[in-house]
Protein backbone atom coordinates (compact mmCIF):
# COMPACT_ATOMS: atom_id res chain seq x y z
CA UNK A 1 0.00 0.00 0.00
CA UNK A 2 1.44 3.55 -1.09
CA UNK A 3 -0.04 6.70 0.02
CA UNK A 4 0.64 10.17 1.41
CA UNK A 5 -1.10 13.23 2.60
CA UNK A 6 0.28 15.88 0.39
CA UNK A 7 -3.61 17.27 -0.64
CA UNK A 8 -4.14 18.22 3.57
CA UNK A 9 -0.26 19.62 3.89
CA UNK A 10 -1.19 21.42 0.48
CA UNK A 11 -4.95 22.61 2.11
CA UNK A 12 -2.73 23.92 5.25
CA UNK A 13 -0.55 25.55 3.60
CA UNK A 14 -2.97 27.24 0.97
CA UNK A 15 -5.16 27.87 4.59
CA UNK A 16 -2.24 29.69 6.03
CA UNK A 17 -1.17 31.70 3.05
CA UNK A 18 -4.78 32.99 2.27
CA UNK A 19 -5.00 34.17 5.93
CA UNK A 20 -1.81 36.00 5.71
CA UNK A 21 -2.87 37.99 2.71
CA UNK A 22 -6.77 38.74 4.28
CA UNK A 23 -4.80 39.93 7.66
CA UNK A 24 -2.51 42.37 5.33
CA UNK A 25 -5.41 43.41 3.33
CA UNK A 26 -6.97 44.10 6.85
CA UNK A 27 -4.47 46.30 8.21
CA UNK A 28 -4.06 48.46 5.04
CA UNK A 29 -7.89 48.96 5.18
CA UNK A 30 -7.79 49.83 8.29
CA UNK A 31 -5.01 52.23 7.71
CA UNK A 32 -6.45 53.62 4.55
CA UNK A 33 -10.12 54.11 5.43
CA UNK A 34 -12.00 55.52 8.49
CA UNK A 35 -13.14 51.83 9.57
CA UNK A 36 -10.86 52.61 12.68
CA UNK A 37 -13.10 55.56 13.44
CA UNK A 38 -15.50 53.67 13.38
CA UNK A 39 -14.92 50.66 15.41
CA UNK A 40 -13.85 52.86 17.81
CA UNK A 41 -16.71 55.03 18.07
CA UNK A 42 -18.67 51.98 18.71
CA UNK A 43 -16.41 49.70 20.15
CA UNK A 44 -13.97 51.42 21.92
CA UNK A 45 -10.98 50.13 20.49
CA UNK A 46 -8.29 51.86 18.75
CA UNK A 47 -6.45 50.92 15.44
CA UNK A 48 -3.00 49.96 17.50
CA UNK A 49 -5.17 47.53 19.51
CA UNK A 50 -7.40 46.49 16.48
CA UNK A 51 -4.32 45.57 14.24
CA UNK A 52 -2.39 43.76 17.30
CA UNK A 53 -6.41 41.75 17.68
CA UNK A 54 -5.61 40.37 14.00
CA UNK A 55 -2.23 39.77 14.35
CA UNK A 56 -2.77 38.18 17.45
CA UNK A 57 -5.14 35.56 16.08
CA UNK A 58 -3.70 34.91 13.00
CA UNK A 59 -0.42 34.07 15.36
CA UNK A 60 -2.91 31.82 17.32
CA UNK A 61 -3.92 30.10 14.09
CA UNK A 62 -0.41 29.67 12.77
CA UNK A 63 0.52 28.65 16.17
CA UNK A 64 -2.31 25.72 16.16
CA UNK A 65 -0.52 24.11 13.47
CA UNK A 66 2.35 24.17 14.53
CA UNK A 67 1.04 22.94 18.54
CA UNK A 68 -0.25 19.95 17.01
CA UNK A 69 2.58 18.93 15.29
CA UNK A 70 0.24 18.76 11.46
CA UNK A 71 3.23 16.96 9.11
CA UNK A 72 3.49 15.54 5.95
CA UNK A 73 3.62 11.70 5.33
CA UNK A 74 4.18 9.50 2.55
CA UNK A 75 3.78 5.55 3.48
CA UNK A 76 4.69 3.19 1.46
CA UNK A 77 4.76 -0.96 2.24
CA UNK A 78 5.16 -2.64 -0.92
CA UNK A 79 9.10 -3.82 -2.11
CA UNK A 80 9.86 -6.03 0.56
CA UNK A 81 10.59 -2.72 3.15
CA UNK A 82 8.31 -0.08 4.73
CA UNK A 83 9.51 2.84 3.58
CA UNK A 84 8.21 6.29 5.72
CA UNK A 85 9.17 9.99 4.46
CA UNK A 86 7.50 13.17 6.69
CA UNK A 87 8.78 16.58 7.97
CA UNK A 88 6.84 18.79 10.26
CA UNK A 89 5.06 21.52 8.90
CA UNK A 90 7.01 24.59 11.01
CA UNK A 91 8.85 27.03 10.07
CA UNK A 92 11.78 26.18 12.25
CA UNK A 93 12.92 22.96 13.13
CA UNK A 94 10.78 21.02 10.26
CA UNK A 95 14.12 18.72 9.58
CA UNK A 96 13.35 15.49 6.33
CA UNK A 97 13.08 12.00 8.15
CA UNK A 98 13.17 9.33 5.84
CA UNK A 99 12.46 5.47 7.25
CA UNK A 100 13.45 2.46 5.01
CA UNK A 101 12.71 -0.70 7.33
CA UNK A 102 13.06 -3.94 5.80
CA UNK A 103 9.73 -6.59 6.16
CA UNK A 104 12.45 -9.29 7.90
CA UNK A 105 13.40 -6.20 10.57
CA UNK A 106 9.92 -4.54 11.66
CA UNK A 107 9.22 -5.73 15.11
CA UNK A 108 5.95 -4.00 16.50
CA UNK A 109 4.43 -0.34 16.06
CA UNK A 110 2.65 1.76 18.67
CA UNK A 111 0.66 4.84 18.46
CA UNK A 112 0.39 7.54 21.06
CA UNK A 113 -2.65 9.57 21.49
CA UNK A 114 -2.09 12.86 23.41
CA UNK A 115 -4.51 15.57 22.45
CA UNK A 116 -3.72 17.50 19.74
CA UNK A 117 -0.77 14.96 19.03
CA UNK A 118 -1.09 11.64 17.47
CA UNK A 119 1.77 10.01 16.99
CA UNK A 120 3.49 6.75 15.25
CA UNK A 121 6.49 4.81 16.86
CA UNK A 122 8.47 1.99 15.34
CA UNK A 123 10.18 -0.68 16.71
CA UNK A 124 13.02 -2.67 14.71
CA UNK A 125 14.71 -6.28 15.92
CA UNK A 126 18.54 -6.20 14.70
CA UNK A 127 19.79 -9.18 16.38
CA UNK A 128 18.88 -9.28 20.01
CA UNK A 129 18.24 -5.31 20.26
CA UNK A 130 14.74 -3.80 19.91
CA UNK A 131 15.49 -0.31 18.93
CA UNK A 132 12.62 3.33 18.32
CA UNK A 133 12.57 4.99 15.56
CA UNK A 134 11.66 8.65 15.88
CA UNK A 135 8.19 9.22 16.26
CA UNK A 136 6.07 9.70 13.21
CA UNK A 137 3.31 12.56 13.74
CA UNK A 138 0.17 10.99 12.19
CA UNK A 139 -2.20 13.75 13.23
CA UNK A 140 -2.58 14.94 9.39
CA UNK A 141 -3.23 11.79 7.91
CA UNK A 142 -6.93 11.21 6.72
CA UNK A 143 -9.21 8.41 8.92
CA UNK A 144 -9.13 6.77 5.68
CA UNK A 145 -5.09 6.58 5.29
CA UNK A 146 -4.84 6.13 8.95
CA UNK A 147 -6.78 3.37 8.92
CA UNK A 148 -4.86 1.75 5.88
CA UNK A 149 -1.66 2.44 7.97
CA UNK A 150 -2.82 0.64 11.06
CA UNK A 151 -3.86 -2.62 8.99
CA UNK A 152 -0.42 -2.73 7.16
CA UNK A 153 1.55 -2.19 10.42
CA UNK A 154 -0.70 -4.57 11.89
CA UNK A 155 0.26 -7.08 9.37
CA UNK A 156 3.98 -5.94 9.54
CA UNK A 157 4.05 -6.61 13.35
CA UNK A 158 5.79 -9.71 15.24
CA UNK A 159 4.39 -8.89 18.15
Amino acid sequence: MKFDNHDTVYGIHSLMLVMAVVVIIIIVLLYVTAIPEFIEKHIGMGQEWIIAVIVLLYLLFFGYFVWKDAAFVSYNDEGGKLVIRTFKLRPWGGRKISMEILHSEFYRYEITSKWPKKQLHIYVKKGSKIMKYPPVSVVSLTPEQFNNMEDSLKQLSKV
